[in-house]
């Protein structure tokens, strides 16, 4: 008789061998391994994050992570009384490397879900769309801007308020646009305060003299 309820037992057990739960995490910190990205990871306590999870339980238990997940720690599953082999894997979401234009740069090495890495372009380019991507739940990062290639189309003249919406009494340094402004510009540059005499007192808005960049694909 005991040796048929032992059979019992260890048959049971199996059926949970390799079940995957939430669960509510204590604080930790850990060092995620270079081909996953750099940086440390924090937990907060009393946390239920949906994106990560222990998998493995007792008596045998043996951990593995799924899909876009990948193993952030291994520890030893159960405890001293119940577990009889295996280990527990703490599985996160993580994108992997974002890609990147031959004449973009990408900033940031923490590719983890919540994960935010920025882009920018190099000289002669301008940025088109968000210029920050983030790692989302299922594994993809966010839509990744791309890089125009713009040329010099020589000094206009803007108001302030065309360049920002707003009246600073100041002229940006340089600005990109997705869309490009009224005078058809997607960056301006070197952009210099012009005298405007009496007619500042009413418009309170600064003309300014800019350097201007247009796509070079739009001209013939």
């Amino acid at each position: 008789m005991k040796v048929g309820n032992l059979l019992l037992l260890f048959l049971g057990s199996l059926q949970v061998v390799f079940t995957q739960e939430p669960l509510t995490v204590f604080t930790e910190r850990t060092t995620v391994e270079e081909d996953l990205g750099s940086g440390l990871l924090e937990v907060e306590q009393e946390d239920e994050l949906a994106d990560t999870y222990w998998s493995g339980t007792a008596p045998l238990c043996f951990g593995g992570c799924k899909g876009r997940h990948q193993e952030l720690k291994r520890d030893n599953c159960g405890d001293s009384n119940c577990c009889w082999v295996g280990y527990k894997s703490f599985c996160r979401v993580n994108c992997g490397k974002p890609d990147v234009d031959f004449n973009g740069m990408v900033y940031g090495s923490d590719w983890w879900v919540g994960s935010v890495v920025r882009y920018d372009c190099r000289p002669g380019f301008v940025l088109v769309g968000d210029p920050a991507r983030a790692c989302q739940s299922n594994g993809k990062w966010t839509p990744k801007p791309s890089c125009l290639r713009v040329c010099h189309r020589g000094r206009v003249e803007i108001n302030e308020k065309d360049i920002d919406g707003t009246c600073s009494s100041t002229c940006p340094d340089a600005k990109s646009y997705a869309v490009p402004l009224h005078h058809k510009c997607s960056r301006i540059e070197n952009c210099r305060s012009k005298e405007s005499g009496w007619k500042r007192w009413f418009t309170r808005c600064n003309d300014c003299d800019c350097d201007c960049f247009t796509p070079c694909t739009s001209t013939g």
